[in-house]
């Protein structure tokens, strides 16, 4: 069965049937326990009144008078008999309403005890019956043991325990129907974020909308943002891919064309051109290669410590530079960690790092702290990387974030950095920004977002 709510009501249903059985079956018995004894205590006070009313006549048989108080025992088929007789002896008197009942009365308690037992007639009509020994003198120097006995028919309490089983089980029935009808509306209620985001995810897949939608209640907003993350991520990745082959389709036509050309002039191939334009190929291919194997923020990915992976940064940009002698100051918040991948996060850094490096004239700042945001349940990331070079103009910082563009020909390099990290940046979404650095260069500011 793969539907929940089909399962809770089948579940909830069993388990109310299990319930108010053992229910019905406790108070049943509880029932019955306590009218026997109830029907006890009315025949036992049928008995002393037949004792006070029993007298010897003249011939010493014990009976009570003609005309009895109780008006059932008057009366034939009344469902009450009472009865008198000698014990382990014959029968000495009956009561009028046992005229024409076929019903052994006879037992034999001594005087003082009391016995109760059911005994059916032959009609087959259930009585519950009572009997009570008595020492009855009959002389001053003379006793005789009686047994008074009194049946009482069973018959109506059996159809009143018929009736009130009858109306146990049509109020469970009742109350089940009302309690899992209602169960059935909150279930409709509640799984109402859950038939929404699979229809969302429906029109995802038929390319009618792009993301899930946003107000989900607590418990599924995590689900719908890691979804909406993945989905991101995807078409992000998606959109490189293409973007990487058409750069790469883009960027090698130019050298070979010029290595064409270098190749068919008159006078021979113009190996220097061509090994130029070879070199120029493979700086290309490197660099698409590069945005290639970059990643995107994966759901559910580790915090990576990043105050390891930046300080083994700072360490090799201080080989490379020694020479120069120049200031790396690495500033990163205490416990820092954040969900990136570590080659990105050299990535990022590094490019920032070594263009810093070419330009500071004594001192380079990277410095990483939390990015807080009040609607996400895990802080985000910023990463500032600052020297005390001659900055760029703020007109010029727009240009320098393309692809292949340099300010200044005679610094090494290919005008690549810059790019990929803009690209890397938007793919997790964040932002990226060159401002005035507080050490009188620039300011390369990177913010990921949290989630």
């Amino acid at each position: 069965m793969k539907s929940l709510s089909a399962r809770l009501l089948i579940t909830l249903g069993v388990l109310l049937a299990l319930g108010f059985g053992l229910t019905l079956a406790a108070l049943d018995l509880s029932f019955r326990a306590r009218a026997e004894r109830a029907r006890q205590d009315v025949l036992d006070a049928h008995v002393v009144a037949l004792i006070a009313a029993a007298e010897l006549d003249r011939s010493g048989r014990l009976a009570p008078p003609d005309a009895m108080a109780e008006p059932r025992l008057n009366t034939p088929g009344s469902g009450l008999v009472t009865q008198i007789h000698l014990r382990r002896g014959a029968e000495t008197w009956r009561s009028p309403s046992g005229l024409g009942l076929l019903l052994h009365l006879d037992d034999d308690p001594h005087p003082g005890e009391r016995r109760s037992r059911q005994v059916a007639a032959a009609d087959g009509t259930r009585f519950l019956v009572f009997s009570r020994g008595v020492a009855w003198d009959v002389s001053r120097t003379r006793s005789r043991d009686y047994v008074f006995t009194v049946a009482e028919s069973l018959e109506p309490y059996y159809r009143e325990l018929a009736r009130l089983r009858a109306e146990l089980l049509a109020g469970f029935a009742t109350f089940t129907a009302v309690l899992l009808g209602g169960v059935l509306l909150c279930l409709r209620y509640l799984l109402a974020p859950l038939r929404r985001i699979e229809s969302e995810i429906a029109q995802i897949e038929a390319g009618q909308r792009e993301r899930l939608s946003t107000q989900w209640p607590r418990e599924l907003d995590g689900v719908a943002h890691n979804l909406n993350a993945l989905l991101r991520s995807d078409q992000q990745r998606l959109e490189r891919y293409r973007n990487m082959l058409g750069d790469l389709a883009h960027s090698l036509k130019t050298p070979l064309t010029v290595m064409h050309g270098a190749l068919e002039r008159p006078d021979g191939p113009d190996r220097a051109l061509l090994q130029a334009q070879l070199q120029r190929v493979q700086d290309i291919v490197r660099h698409q290669l590069d945005r290639a194997v970059a990643t995107t923020p994966l759901v559910g990915a580790a915090a990576l410590p990043l105050e390891p992976a930046l300080r083994e940064l700072v360490a090799a940009l201080n080989k490379v530079h020694a020479a120069r002698a120049l200031s790396l100051q690495l500033d990163v918040a205490e416990g820092l960690a954040f969900p990136i991948d570590r080659g990105d996060l050299l990535e990022l850094a590094g490019n920032l790092a070594e263009n810093a490096c070419k330009w500071a004239r004594t001192t380079v700042r990277l410095e990483a702290r939390a990015w807080m945001d009040p609607s996400w349940r895990r802080p985000g990331l910023e990463l500032m990387v600052a020297d005390d070079g001659p900055g760029i103009p703020p007109a010029e910082r727009a240009r320098v974030r393309a692809r292949g563009v340099r300010l200044d020909e005679h610094v090494a390099g290919h005008g690549f950095g810059l790019a990929m990290v803009d690209e890397l940046v938007r793919a997790y979404g964040g932002e990226f920004a060159l401002d005035d650095s507080p050490l009188g260069g620039l300011a390369a500011t990177i913010r990921l977002p949290g989630a």
